[in-house]
């Protein structure tokens, strides 16, 4: 099975951010910023064939502003793909830090994930850079209430021998890590929970 853990700021909806949603954790850009691309990363968006989601994770970047690529060839069983724009059929497990640890908060299966950021006008000139891609129907973002199950927290390297180091994305080879990776993958395929792709903040208590 071909996997990839991403890690972004914790939102509850990630269906924009305002004092409605504010990410947390989510790194310099989005501590300077007060958002990230990330934001929308379970905001369905319709297409000609029906809804998708456009998800985000940031790449490193050099000191002269050059923004690397995703390294597909290094989720399970691309190792030939070095040169491909892209990889279909992957399961996608979104991540974020909140007081409670880092938490998977949802997943995309059988996405497609990009080598480059991508870009997707919206009708209000709003330019979303993404790199994964899945169909509505494969996609599940866990009620903020449920992350905290002890199957739904996620390695660090600096504890364990495998995980999350440094970067946001951990692609999970490691022979330590298989133990753990069939336990979360089997979490997901037995999840018949509440999904809240299709629920948004109240915004009104805002205005």
């Amino acid at each position: 099975m071909k996997v990839l853990f991403c890690k972004t700021s914790y939102m509850k909806y990630y269906k924009g951010a305002g004092p409605w949603d504010v990410p947390q954790n989510g790194g310099s850009y989005v501590e300077k910023y007060g958002w990230g691309h990330e934001e929308y990363n379970f905001e369905p968006v319709e297409c000609e064939d029906g809804f998708y989601l456009l998800g985000f994770v940031e790449t490193k970047s050099t000191s002269s502003g050059h923004v690397n690529d995703l390294h597909l060839e290094k989720i399970a069983g691309c190792q030939l793909l070095k040169k491909a724009p892209a990889v279909d059929d992957v399961l996608v497990i979104w991540c974020a830090t909140d007081a409670r640890g880092t938490l998977v908060v949802g997943w995309y299966q059988h996405a497609t994930v990009f080598r480059q950021y991508q870009e997707a006008e919206s009708e209000n000139d709003y330019i979303q850079n993404y790199n994964v891609l899945a169909r509505k129907e494969d996609c599940v973002l866990l009620p903020h209430d449920k992350r905290n199950w002890n199957g739904w927290h996620v390695p660090l390297a600096r504890k364990k021998h495998y995980g999350f180091g440094q970067a946001l994305v951990w692609y999970p080879t490691e022979k330590e890590a298989q133990e753990y990776l069939q336990q979360i993958t089997a979490a997901i395929a037995a999840y018949d929970g509440e999904n809240w792709i299709d629920q948004y903040p109240d915004r009104d208590e805002y205005l």
